[in-house]
């Protein structure tokens, strides 16, 4: 009698999200003011941080950050400062001001997300960002 094989069901959970860069003079709260104006947002300054582990240092860095859940459509939607003391976010943008993460977004477009946020004042420059570079967007909540 043969040996019944054993299979093992490896499931892991996938977070889709997309990451704007942005580049801009302004405050966090004055872009957040801003974003809401123009794209009928409700970012808040969130009372919990975002843990990012730095693998050069080895060290947890906790960055501050605003969001917003739109209960709707089911999206999370967070704005994060990119330079927050003399700690950055991730080196490989660190030209960016501040990234606008969307996450579990099936309802905005990406290209015209893109063009209403080059066309919303005080923003000089903005690109959607490859997300190889921000696996920490997994753990945000």
């Amino acid at each position: 009698m043969a040996k019944p094989k054993k299979y093992t069901l490896d499931i892991s959970e996938e977070v889709d999200f997309e990451v704007f860069g942005i580049s801009t003079p302004f405050a966090d709260y004055r872009l957040a003011w801003e974003l809401n104006d123009k794209l009928a947002f409700k970012l808040e300054k969130s009372d919990q941080t975002i843990p990012i582990f730095d693998r050069k240092t080895k060290q947890t860095k906790h960055f501050q950050q605003f969001s917003f859940v739109d209960e709707e459509n089911l999206t999370e939607i967070f704005l994060v400062k990119n330079k927050q003391g003399n700690q950055l976010v991730t080196t490989e943008h660190a030209v960016m001001d501040f990234f606008l993460i969307l996450k579990n977004n099936f309802t905005l477009n990406s290209s015209k997300m893109l063009n209403q946020l080059r066309n919303t004042n005080g923003i000089v420059a903005t690109f959607k960002l490859e997300s190889d570079y921000f696996d920490f967007i997994q753990e945000m909540n």
